[in-house]
């Protein structure tokens, strides 16, 4: 997908679902999750938990071999028709502005919060509409038994409604080199400069 096309597709999206009534903040997050109150970029201090999935080319993937990067983490799942093109998007859209100094520095990551359809080929076909660059971009996914302590860690949230169509937290955590969530940015569409500009003061810290 060009950046071109991508942006415009991007708008029509958002034009649409804000004439259904959307809401644009929150999207489809699940009502009842403590998580939804209040501001949507919180400064926070959480450490994360070591945890191994399988990436989008089927191979094993763990987490505690980031260790010393800076990571970017979202929850999204493919069958999505709203509020996760939007993450993924600006996901792409802090990629694609890191300095290549940066990228050598920064690994992101999407988490799926449907396993029942997102195998590791679905994801990386969903992930190649985006333009992803896996070089520093990994997609996961695993079994429910796997995912279930990786969402509570995080603090997302996960309904199930029906086959393909989830409830979640919209969650787009900043993770340091030491493995402690830094920032969360909820909403269906976190801004990227306020996310490059997080990422860029952690990359900084000693």
């Amino acid at each position: 997908m060009s950046g071109k096309f991508s942006k415009i597709w991007i708008g029509l999206l958002i034009a649409g679902q804000l004439a259904l009534g959307w809401d644009p903040v929150y999207g489809h997050d699940p009502k009842s999750s403590p998580l939804e109150q209040g501001a949507p970029r919180r400064q926070v201090r959480l450490p994360v938990r070591g945890f191994s999935l399988t990436n989008q080319e089927g191979r094993a993937f763990r987490f505690e071999k980031l260790k010393g990067k800076l990571v970017l983490a979202s929850f999204i799942y493919t069958s999505c028709p709203d509020v996760c093109p939007l993450i993924t998007a600006n996901m792409k859209a802090v990629q694609e502005k890191l300095k290549s100094t940066e990228r050598r520095s920064v690994h992101f990551i999407s988490i799926t919060t449907d396993p029942e359809i997102d195998s590791p080929e679905v994801l990386k076909a969903y992930a190649k509409r985006y333009g992803v660059d896996f070089s520093n971009w990994s997609f996961l996914t695993g079994t429910l038994e796997e995912l279930k302590p990786i969402w509570k860690n995080f603090g997302v949230k996960v309904e199930r409604r029906e086959r393909g169509l989830i409830n979640h937290t919209s969650l787009t955590a900043l993770i340091d080199a030491e493995g402690v969530m830094r920032f969360a940015h909820y909403g269906s569409s976190p801004d990227p400069k306020k996310m490059l500009e997080d990422a860029r003061s952690l990359l900084s810290q000693p």
